[in-house]
């Protein structure tokens, strides 16, 4: 079961079996997606599909979802008002003190979803010294920065490593999950903007490769029928990963 550790009570907490039992750190941005997206994009494509998990996940394990982390690291986006991020120091000093938690309370595993390409390397680095200093087992699921949606590519008319930041596949999602959210005056096909990455330069900032827009993609090419596809995809995506930590906690056991 995924459940929320807020609605929970302490001793509801200290009841649970500590060999059967994982945290679950949500971990999004507050940061700029152009101008028909909320600063808050990928907070909400982070709750929408844990709380559509959540209604269906079983697993023969507990996994408790804590409360969310709001903020990531963004400064890729520090130009465009609204974007607020946190210094990587600051991002790990707060892991790390809720691992110092983790491990007074006898909680042996923790996994970060991520909906923030920018957090992911900062996780991915840290994992192993984390199990290491703390003897947590970090698993990470990261919807950017990562193969996550390589497998949505046939449902996309925009190439995956083109659709970079408020483009077809969160616009799209939005569309379907919270409509309310996107501004669709703002979709027009020549505000799209289509750039590849260097895969040797990470220093990149958005205010360079789209002044004035903060958009890389090709949200103009989002449709409401591919949302709905991206939510199924995602739901998918994510029970398949929970089912494999479930099994990696059972393995432990044996």
């Amino acid at each position: 079961m995924l459940k929320p550790i807020n609605q929970m009570s302490w001793l509801e907490v200290d009841a649970l079996d500590r060999s059967r039992l994982a945290y679950v750190l949500p971990v999004g941005s507050t940061e700029q997606h152009g101008r028909h997206l909320p600063v808050g994009t990928d907070d909400l494509i982070l709750q929408t599909s844990l709380d559509g998990l959540e209604k269906h996940l079983k697993t023969e394990n507990t996994f408790l979802r804590l409360p969310t982390l709001h903020y990531g690291n963004s400064f890729e986006h520090l130009d465009f008002p609204g974007t607020v991020t946190l210094r990587t120091a600051t991002m790990l000093a707060f892991v790390e003190d809720l691992m110092m938690c983790m491990q007074r309370h006898q909680v042996k595993y923790l996994v970060i979803v991520n909906s923030h390409g920018g957090n992911a390397p900062v996780f991915h680095a840290m994992a192993q010294e984390w199990g290491q200093r703390f003897g947590i087992r970090v698993f990470n699921i990261d919807y950017f920065g990562s193969n996550f949606f390589q497998d949505a590519q046939p449902l996309l008319q925009t190439a995956i490593n083109q659709d970079i930041h408020g483009g077809e596949i969160e616009t799209a999602y939005l569309q379907y999950a919270l409509p309310q959210t996107v501004k669709a005056d703002f979709i027009r096909p020549e505000n799209d903007v289509f750039v590849e990455l260097k895969n040797y330069y990470y220093g990149w900032l958005t205010r360079d490769l789209a002044p004035g827009s903060g958009l890389l993609g090709g949200a103009s090419r989002s449709t409401l029928e591919t949302g709905e596809k991206l939510f199924r995809y995602v739901q998918d995506k994510l029970a398949g990963y929970f089912h494999a930590f479930d099994k990696e906690l059972n393995d432990a056991r044996k």
